[in-house]
């Protein structure tokens, strides 16, 4: 399931797992809607490196509990992506834990895919709710709740109702792409 040109650079994009500028919406309430992003910005060197900057477009997203999270997939080269929630402490930290990236491996058995690392491999499920696949919807509100956006085309987007009470912040990643991370912070 994970893209191979993408693994073989993971090396390269420690630097894109130290990227700040965290945003986050004004104070007061938090919207009812938000969208998630894939953002892309590639760097090369001839002899020396490719910068990957594959990455979710914000670092903090804001949403009223309840409200709708949309995740669209704007670079279809690189797509498909999952938004998956995981406990913080299961977030890849460096280069080699997003090579071998556990929980990443977990999640794409509970999408019904045997082997994480076929490129080639179809995943059973779209979703996983509290880590079983299903093809309904979850409702975001904790860890072993996934989407799949679908096979990589641009603009292809889901939308996923975020359940978590009021004051919970919900870590996710991109299993396929495990540097990809985000926060959720439910208000």
């Amino acid at each position: 399931m994970r893209n191979k040109k993408l693994v073989a650079g993971a090396v390269t994009v420690s630097v894109a797992l130290g990227v700040s500028g965290v945003a986050v919406a004004a104070k007061g309430s938090a919207p009812s809607k938000a969208t998630i992003k894939v953002s892309q910005k590639l760097k090369m060197k001839p002899n020396r490196y490719i910068q990957d900057g594959l990455r979710w477009n914000k670092d903090v997203y804001r949403i009223k509990s309840g409200g709708t999270l949309k995740i669209v997939n704007t670079v279809a080269t690189e797509g498909p992506h999952t938004i998956s929630i995981v406990k913080k402490s299961q977030l890849p930290r460096t280069a080699a834990q997003v090579n071998n990236c556990r929980i990443c491996g977990k999640i794409a058995q509970e999408f019904g895919v045997s082997d994480p690392n076929d490129p080639n491999a179809v995943p059973q499920f779209q979703y996983v709710e509290n880590g079983t696949g299903t093809n309904t919807p979850p409702n975001l509100d904790g860890p072993g709740d996934s989407g799949l956006t679908g096979p990589g085309k641009r603009g292809e987007s889901i939308s996923l109702k975020v359940t978590a009470k009021k004051g919970t912040t919900l870590y996710f990643l991109c299993a396929i792409h495990p540097w990809m991370q985000a926060k959720i912070v439910v208000g």
